[in-house]
Formats: C-alpha cells, structure tokens, sequence
C-alpha cells in the first residue's frame, strides 16, 4: 500500500488548531510534525501541511535505498533532489549533500539545480531512510483573501479552511451548512474543496454582499440566502456556526442561546465557534462536546475564539 509523508509547520498558537484539524483528516492523536500514512491529501489541503512526500522506497540502509530506487527507473527531465529536515532526526548538512548526489545518480534523466520541474526528497525518520516524489505546500485558499466584500470580524480565510477540514475530515459526500455565514468566507472554503456546502444569513445586506463574492469567484451566488436559522426546514451532516456577537448584528445573550438550540434542530454535527466560553449554553441545548481548543492570535494573549467540535 502506497505510503505518504506529510510535514506540518503553524506559529506556536496554532498547535492546537492543528492537532484538532488533524484528528478530523487522518483519524489520529497529532504527535509530531511528521507523520507517515497511507492517507493521500493534496499538499494544500490544509494551512499546516508544509511538505508532503509520495513514498517511493524505505530501508534502514541508505545503500540499500538506492538500490531499490534504481530498480523502480524513475525518470524526470530538469529534477533535483533534496533533503528535507524534520524534527524528529538530525542529519548533518555535509552528509545531507553527499546523500542527495549518491539518490540522484539512481534516478533517470536531466538535473537541474535551479530551475527543476521535478524535486525528488530524502530524509531520515528515527532509524529509516526515506525518498520519494516532493510537493511544496501551496496556499491556495489565500485568493480568498481578495474577495471584494468583508468585514473586519470576520473568519479570517486559514481558520475558515481549517473549520471545513475539522467539519468534513476524510469524508467527500459530506453536506456542510454555515447557517450564520457572513460574507461567506467559510462557504468559500468548502467550495474551493469541492465540498456540497450552503450558507444563510438573517441580513439581506451581508447575504447579498456575501453572494458577491461567491461569484466574484465563480462559484453559484444562490447557494447563499437569506433566511434566519430559526426557520431553516433543511438537515445537514454538519453545520459550521461563527456565534453572532455584539459588533455589526446587535444581539443578545438570550438571542445567541436561542441560536444554539435552533441549530441543534438542523445537523448531526457542529463545529462551533465564540468569543466567550460557551461550553454550558452549548450543553444545555442538547449538544456533547467531543473536542475543543482556545485558537489565540499569539500565544501571547489571553483572549481568541473558542472552537467546539460537537455531536
């Protein structure tokens, strides 16, 4: 069975967001910033996947490695091969170079050190050898960035794509609803993954505005609509909800609770967002907390948004 290894990298307030996301795509406790499964991603699923390795070959012996690289007849026109550091095992950088030109010679075609169309790694896990076929992480969700409608508050677009993995995990046929989506952020990012996702919102302004930018990037504008999440009829898998606060949509306590208890009626799942701990409202309208964590803006400060995962 074909094996795969991806490599995570976040700014330390983000560990916990991503051991979260992690959880929910490979079914797993996030251990390290390496892990090796038969679990295949595009590198730029995710915000925290920096590297991801297509398994060619793994031994103990690095002579052995070639070998059986050699046997496989790979063959790139303008590649070059690199070693790729990891937290777990230390390689001298001298003996990383050597490496590098003795796997090269096993693989076929043209090297090309500067401008390579193919990049080939290696690397060194505990007491194993690796080489396989490179892909660099590309932010891809960042192009929601330039959507021509939003405000300051909210999602910003790597949490929002986070949400999504965290919502859907390893499962394509999911159907996801953002019933208070805002501009649209969240519903974008589960667009951009080919995802079956809707989005509401109780204000024709910002439903409008947020179908803007549903088409700004070709994507259907009707899959937002304006209807409150107290009168949605619809069930869905999983429902994403950023809780509406006091800043642009005036609202109250009771307000916020009673849109908790209403999105009980409308998804198996939710993945909950709020400024405030919320762990009791969330229990009281009939929800288990499964997972949560604390996504701060630095690790500096004590204050972020609090996200539930929630059956």
């Amino acid at each position: 069975m074909k094996k795969f290894l991806y490599v995570f990298n976040y700014p330390p307030e983000d560990r916990d967001l991503c051991a979260l996301e992690f959880k929910a795509l490979f079914k797993d406790k996030y251990v390290s910033k390496c892990y090796l499964t038969n679990k295949d991603y595009s590198v730029d699923r995710s915000v925290f996947i920096k590297a991801k390795i297509d398994i060619w070959q793994i031994d103990k012996d690095f002579d052995n490695l070639i070998s059986k690289v050699d046997k496989l007849h790979k063959n790139y026109v303008d590649f070059k091969v690199i070693y790729l550091k990891n937290e777990i095992t230390h390689v001298e950088y001298q003996e990383t170079l050597q490496k590098c030109k003795d796997i090269s010679w096993a693989i076929e075609g043209s090297v090309n050190m500067s401008k390579p169309k193919h990049v080939i790694a290696i690397t060194k896990l505990a007491d194993k050898w690796i080489c396989g076929y490179y892909h660099h992480g590309v932010p891809s969700w960042k192009k929601h960035d330039k959507k021509p409608h939003t405000f300051s508050n909210s999602l910003d677009i790597r949490l929002a794509r986070t949400l999504i993995n965290i919502a859907a995990g390893d499962n394509e046929k999911i159907r996801i609803v953002d019933p208070c989506c805002g501009m649209g952020t969240v519903v974008l990012e589960g667009l951009a993954l080919g995802l079956d996702i809707e989005g509401f919102d109780i204000s024709r302004e910002i439903s409008w505005l947020a179908r803007k930018n549903l088409k700004y990037f070709g994507y259907d504008e009707y899959l937002i609509n304006k209807v409150s999440i107290h009168d949605l009829q619809k069930h869905y898998d999983v429902a994403i909800m950023d809780i509406p606060y006091n800043l642009y949509t005036p609202i109250t306590y009771q307000e916020q609770c009673q849109i908790i208890q209403s999105s009980r009626k409308i998804c198996d799942k939710m993945i909950m967002v709020t400024f405030e701990n919320m762990s009791k409202e969330i229990n009281q309208a009939g929800f288990l907390i499964i997972d949560s964590c604390l996504r701060k803006k630095t690790e500096y400060v004590k204050f972020g948004r609090y996200i539930y995962v929630c059956i």
